[in-house]
């Protein structure tokens, strides 16, 4: 007798356990991201990547980048504003020293919202499941982070130029001013167009090439979001950072008003800001919208097809109280409308209260401070 006839229930149910085990592990690795992004790559032109390999453990570029040139010039104008006038604006503004944090989040948020993304593609079977996977995979467009930096970085240049040039500037607000102009912005800004490039990558660009894919919906989903939870979670994630940012600058730009009640701030200001803030609920909005949408699409196309299905083995299809099903082919008309159970039961992202009510108090969240500050 063989061995396999000997088997007991209880040999049986420890390899099956252990195959789920091997199965688990396997799901739970992390997925390995050490590409270098835009600005680690502009951060290498420039010496730091020189420096980073040079220097213990696996310093990004870009990190080095960030942290050197915010610490410097930050350093270098509050020190000198001091010393020439006896005070400096973080003092004036203790607020002010949310702007190097934030910036510094940026360029941390860059790198850990590529992991993720990573991590997604991974989880969703991407390289697999796609005909042309890359679009999926390879999400960032080449152009887009140098599109938004020399698009953001001539604002500060043409304002100089508005105001007289860059003598002009210099005479008015002094070497720090002058400066700040042409040296502190673009700097910031570099941080702040990778991280802009990444999270519209995430919240639209991903959406839409989903929307265009041929991936369709994993229906066996246990979480019965059809597979899609993990990029549906990101784009809220990705929202998070925005958040942060928005409230971040409500509280450097209306610092004055609780300082100084006597102080209103400008109907610009408050225009820019509340545009800011609608701009970031329209990015929101189309990618749970298209999320949304491929959802529903893919259930109605499937439910159609597994409908068209049971109809060739179903006589009177139409008709509820006539249709009959061939005794040989009552198996198969079952197996079909177990399918078809399943897909009606899969959920469409964002499917629950949980889910929705993160959402709207992180909308809500960026605009009830500022009008919390602006009416205290």
């Amino acid at each position: 007798m063989s061995d396999a006839g000997d088997a007991s229930p209880d040999s049986f149910d420890w390899k099956e356990s252990a195959l789920v085990n091997e199965a688990a592990d396997d799901a739970d690795r992390s997925v390995t991201f050490d590409e270098d992004l835009w600005l680690d790559r502009l951060a290498r032109q420039i010496g730091f990547g020189w420096i980073a390999d040079r220097l213990p453990g696996q310093i990004r570029p870009s990190y080095l980048y960030a942290i050197v040139m915010i610490l410097g010039i930050e350093i270098a104008l509050q020190g000198r504003s001091y010393l020439v006038s006896g005070t400096a604006h973080i003092f004036q503004n203790p607020f002010f020293i949310l702007q190097p944090i934030g910036l510094l989040g940026a360029v941390y948020g860059s790198r850990a919202l590529c992991e993720r993304y990573q991590q997604v593609m991974e989880e969703m079977n991407i390289s697999e499941r796609a005909s042309s996977p890359e679009r999926l995979i390879r999400i960032v467009p080449n152009w887009l982070p140098w599109g938004l930096f020399l698009g953001t970085v001539s604002v500060p240049y043409i304002r100089m130029l508005s105001l007289g040039g860059p003598v002009a500037v210099y005479r008015d607000y002094g070497l720090s001013g002058f400066l700040g102009f042409t040296v502190a912005n673009p700097i910031w800004l570099s941080m702040a167009a990778q991280f802009f490039a990444i999270y519209l990558s995430i919240v639209l660009i991903a959406p839409w090439r989903l929307w265009k894919s041929d991936i369709g919906i994993h229906f066996l989903d246990p979480e019965q979001l059809g597979g899609l939870r993990p990029l549906g979670e990101l784009i809220k994630h990705a929202y998070y950072y925005m958040v942060a940012g928005l409230i971040i600058v409500a509280l450097i730009v209306y610092e004055p008003m609780l300082s100084d009640p006597t102080v209103e701030v400008t109907a610009a200001t408050n225009l820019f800001f509340t545009l800011a803030w609608v701009g970031t609920i329209a990015t929101i909005g189309f990618g749970v919208f298209i999320l949304h949408r491929f959802m529903h699409r893919e259930k109605r196309r499937e439910l159609r097809r597994l409908e068209e299905v049971r109809k060739r083995y179903t006589n009177n299809p139409w008709d509820i109280a006539t249709y009959t099903v061939s005794q040989d082919k009552e198996d198969v008309v079952e197996e079909i409308r177990h399918r078809m159970s399943i897909v009606s039961e899969t959920n469409e992202y964002p499917a629950t209260f949980s889910i929705w009510s993160q959402l709207l108090i992180s909308i809500v969240l960026p605009k009830a401070v500022q009008l919390f500050i602006t009416n205290i």
